[in-house]
């Protein structure tokens, strides 16, 4: 039943997949040839208004701006990026590290950093993976209380199914919808930018389009901070979302192997009778 069911899901994932590749090609492949046109015809422009410019000059000084802005660094002449090592940065950064978030706006450069931050990865992620189980089992305690005053059905799937649902509610509005609110009113950010960059974060996909923290503001230093405590929390109901879901598999994997252990051990005891019996 076990591998039926693999198999079942294997088929409904791929075609999933196959379908969300489709619908991002049609979505998104005509605004990038719209930017690459609008963007040489820019290219161009500049070029014959400014005929003293050679291309090559032009060039380098646009291959060392990217440089510089895929190393989380934005100068020009009237503005400059705030710093993305602080403290609050750093500890921000060292989140995303070992929650797999990985937003990729910014990465250590120095060899030095680049060789602590493989060991900040290999020891932090398991530690980060036992200490988001425990804290999404803390966060079970109050959301069974919950679901034992709504229900009161002895059902297994029925119990299962509304705590599971509790925890979706509860969980978005708390750690999705709530939070986007913050973020739309800091960064100035459309509600849905912000939607989607929450769930972009908690989910680990973490493009790096979109980062709490990046532009001068009041207090950046505590807001950074709140940030990397709201992703802990957040990944901490992931954990707890995706443990309920896939319960009743786990239910039925627990089950076949107390079966099959009952059903050797049976074959074991006849195995023993059968000289004493002759």
């Amino acid at each position: 039943m076990l591998w039926k069911s693999i198999a079942i899901l294997s088929v409904v994932l791929l075609c999933y997949t196959f379908l969300s590749a489709t619908v991002f090609h049609y979505l998104e492949q005509p605004n990038e040839i719209l930017v690459k046109e609008r963007t040489r015809d820019f290219h161009m422009e500049f070029l014959r208004n400014f005929s003293c410019l050679k291309t090559g000059d032009l060039e380098i000084f646009v291959e060392r701006v990217t440089a510089a802005y895929d190393m989380g660094v934005v100068a020009t002449a009237n503005k400059t990026s705030e710093t993305n090592w602080d403290f609050a940065s750093a500890f921000l950064f060292t989140t995303t590290i070992i929650s797999t978030i990985g937003y990729g706006n910014i990465a250590p450069t120095t060899l030095a950093g680049q060789a602590f931050c493989i060991f900040c990865a290999l020891c932090g992620i398991p530690l980060s993976a036992v200490f988001l189980a425990a804290m999404g089992q803390k966060l079970r305690y109050p959301i069974t209380k919950l679901q034992e005053r709504i229900v009161t059905s002895r059902s297994h799937r029925v119990l299962r199914c509304v705590k599971v649902c509790l925890c979706v509610v509860l969980g978005s509005t708390l750690f999705i919808l709530l939070p986007s609110v913050l973020f739309s009113v800091v960064e100035g950010w459309h509600y849905g930018v912000s939607v989607y960059y929450t769930v972009i974060t908690l989910t680990t996909i973490g493009f790096g389009d979109y980062v709490a923290g990046q532009q001068a503001m009041p207090y950046r230093h505590l807001y950074r901070a709140v940030a990397a405590v709201w992703v802990v929390l957040g990944l901490a109901w992931v954990a707890l979302l995706i443990s309920e879901m896939t319960g009743d598999i786990n239910d039925k994997i627990v089950k076949k192997e107390k079966k099959c252990s009952t059903k050797h051990v049976d074959e074991q005891d006849e195995l023993q009778m059968k000289p004493l019996e002759s």
